[in-house]
């Protein structure tokens, strides 16, 4: 049924009046239990639904310093919330209404779609070197020195023109026995096993580039090894090139190698005409004297990103790795069902690679250049979603000293649910107390063990 709270406060009235509470509740559409609740006193608050454990305030201070927190690179988990929850209402003697003494899930579901600026999102893990690494001031000055270098070479970063002239490189590693994320079992089986042919599974590097223009090249497939043997670079990607190393990663040997044989043979039609725009991690396995001299000589730039920034700024990190992985996972579940739990071996890794890079789509190079701000060049596309740099102390001390000018602070609207907050780093309340207190102490206290029903809680 659908009824309004000024349907209720009417239905209310009128049985106040001695009008019958039956007849009343059928002619606003209210179940009459609820009405019956709400006059005899058992329902405090006009509304569907029953009272709140915390005041809509004091939940809108929870919504406050969730968003705040969370924005500040320190957000808070359910399990984090429960725990403040529990403490709150203990010190402020409210009765706990919670069957176990703890709130559960419906609370938790309840509390979300009263407050739908609210939502429970899977964090990316940032470390601390690369949320300092992400300061405005250091994304500002890459970006400068880019425009610089384009100004310098007569290349304009926003014509399509120019974006065949862009280039991207760096490596990932492609595991040959990529496990299943979920399996489709007995209900109630508590142990579930998936067969393979053993667990010597190993990464195999392959180093990629692609243009702004959509163009990738073919990979670079680096083996772990000493020898090279001509089967395992049978079957491969058409143009692909292979080597070998002790480690199995990228070194300045096999750089400057993929540099030479495969990045100025795609490129050369374009260096006899311009220059050519090269992007990639500053990492001492792709800096190498050889590399600087022929890159020189070619007509090539080389643009070193900021360390620890690549996850933000390396266009193939951006938008061509996640669709490279998750279709390779495909491919090796296929290739698993085909040849009953076999791993990929060297043997068998050109051929599956070639099929990887059938699924290689433009979009992805594209998608990576426009993600990482690079064409069409746009600093304000990465200032808008950088990470935050600053620690929770720091807003703690910004926020105390602008005690005086609180009060004077603009409110913002939320665009979700409408509730005026203002534009404070951090309101310091009995209630964010809490949060912040347990937030600096949540890393030393011991993950809860067994069902919900048994976790501890401070006392």
């Amino acid at each position: 049924m659908a009824y309004s709270k000024e349907d209720l406060s009417n239905a209310m009235e009128e049985c106040g009046t001695g009008a019958s509470m039956g007849a009343t509740a059928r002619k606003y559409g209210i179940p009459r239990s609820t009405l019956h609740d709400h006059i005899s006193g058992k329902h405090k608050q006009v509304g569907k639904g029953g009272p709140t454990v915390l005041t809509s305030s004091e939940e809108r201070e929870i919504a406050l310093t969730c968003m705040t927190l969370g924005g500040m690179g320190f957000g808070l988990t359910r399990n984090l919330v429960e725990i403040v929850l529990v403490e709150y209402i203990k010190e402020q003697q409210i009765p706990n209404p919670f069957r176990s003494g703890i709130p559960g899930r419906d609370w938790w579901e309840r509390f979300l779609r009263r407050w739908p600026c609210l939502s429970e999102r899977k964090p990316q893990h940032l470390s601390k070197k690369r949320a300092e690494a992400s300061h405005p001031d250091i994304i500002n000055g890459w970006f400068d020195r880019v425009e610089e270098l384009a100004r310098s070479v007569s290349l304009d970063l926003s014509d399509p023109e120019s974006a065949h002239r862009l280039w991207k490189c760096d490596e990932t590693g492609l595991c040959t026995a990529a496990g299943s994320k979920t399996l489709l079992v007995k209900r109630g089986s508590r142990q579930v096993s998936e067969v393979s042919s053993g667990s010597d599974h190993e990464y195999i590097t392959i180093h990629c580039a692609g243009c702004a223009s959509g163009e990738p090249l073919p990979p670079f497939i680096l083996y772990k090894g000493k020898n090279m043997y001509r089967r395992w670079m049978e079957g491969g990607p058409a143009g692909a090139l292979y080597g070998i190393s002790e480690s199995g990663w990228m070194d300045p040997a096999n750089f400057l190698s993929w540099f030479l044989k495969l990045f100025l043979p795609a490129v050369s039609h374009l260096t006899e005409t311009g220059p050519v725009l090269l992007f990639f991690d500053g990492h001492y396995s792709h800096i190498s004297l050889e590399l600087i001299r022929a890159a020189r000589q070619s007509n090539v730039h080389l643009l070193c990103l900021p360390p620890n920034t690549t996850y933000i700024l390396q266009p193939l990190d951006v938008g061509f790795f996640s669709p490279l992985k998750t279709n390779w996972r495909k491919i090796l579940k296929l290739y698993r069902l085909q040849t009953k739990g076999q791993k990929a071996t060297k043997e068998t890794f050109p051929s599956l690679v070639s099929q990887l890079w059938e699924s290689v789509k433009p979009e992805h190079c594209k998608g990576g250049f426009r993600g990482a701000g690079l064409f069409p060049l746009s600093r304000q596309h990465i200032l808008t979603k950088l990470p935050p740099s600053a620690t929770l102390a720091e807003a703690e001390q910004a926020s105390s000293e602008s005690g005086q000018s609180r009060q004077q602070a603009k409110h913002v609207t939320c665009d979700s649910c409408g509730h005026e907050m203002p534009a404070t780093p951090l309101i310091k309340t009995r209630l964010t107390s809490y949060f912040t207190g347990v937030l600096q102490i949540q890393k030393e206290r011991p993950k809860p063990v067994g069902s919900r029903r048994k976790r501890s809680f401070p006392s």
